[in-house]
């Protein structure tokens, strides 16, 4: 009776596994899919990253980590960009850093990107007539 009830939990929790890896890989699949077309200007940035967040919140493995934040970053980085309120030069940056710690689940990705978005909002306002 032990045997089988260890049998099950381990069953179970390779579903769960399973579950999990698949529900990863079809949010990167959407992703891999989907980013050229924003880049292309077929889709908007804001709408690409507000999908993306929709998609991520909704994968219970990493519905919790440091991306979701990281993700919404990109979704208000691209709102100012798409706004006219930062350049090309700081939106990419912002994203530059996004891509280069996407995979990585440290907050501290988050502060460096949060700062860079500040610093373009900085430089568009520095770059701006007062009004």
């Amino acid at each position: 009776m032990l045997i089988h009830a260890a049998a099950l939990a381990f069953s179970l929790s390779g579903c769960a596994i399973f579950t999990e890896t698949y529900g990863i890989q079809e949010v990167d699949n959407w992703a891999e899919k989907n980013e050229p077309l924003a880049e292309s200007g077929k889709m908007k940035w804001s709408e690409f990253y507000s999908q993306y967040l929709e998609k991520v919140s909704a994968t219970p493995v990493i519905s919790q980590s440091p991306v979701v934040e990281r993700l919404g970053i990109m979704v208000t980085a691209s709102l100012f960009y798409e706004r006219g309120r930062i350049g090309k030069a700081g939106f990419d940056s912002v994203q530059g850093i996004v891509r280069k710690y996407q995979t990585i689940d440290d907050p501290a990705a988050n502060l460096l990107a949060r700062a860079a978005l500040v610093r373009a909002l900085d430089e568009s306002a520095g770059s701006k007539p007062d009004r």
